[in-house]
């Protein structure tokens, strides 16, 4: 059965900037404006981005895992630097 990252990751590509901001936002405590910032700043994909999520949230994976999984991500560890430089 899908999550709700599965279900991000496999609806981003057809969803709007704002809608997939929105949705983003309601999973994280990221703003409206700070996920469109990030997509800009990092030139990551919606559909990356929400990948990049899907794998930070897998509580199945090893932090190794995770981190090597994120690297083959085009622009994903760009994004999660982005993300921890807003919470830091």
């Amino acid at each position: 059965m899908p999550n709700k990252f599965d279900k991000l990751v496999n609806e981003a590509a057809r969803r709007t900037d704002a809608e997939f901001s929105n949705q983003f936002t309601s999973l994280t405590r990221l703003t409206d404006d700070d996920t469109e910032k990030l997509i800009n700043d990092t030139g990551i994909s919606k559909e990356d981005l929400a990948k990049v999520l899907k794998e930070v949230k897998d509580a199945t994976a090893s932090n190794e895992q995770k981190a090597a999984a994120i690297q083959n991500i085009n622009n994903g560890v760009s994004a999660l630097v982005a993300i921890a430089k807003k919470f830091l």
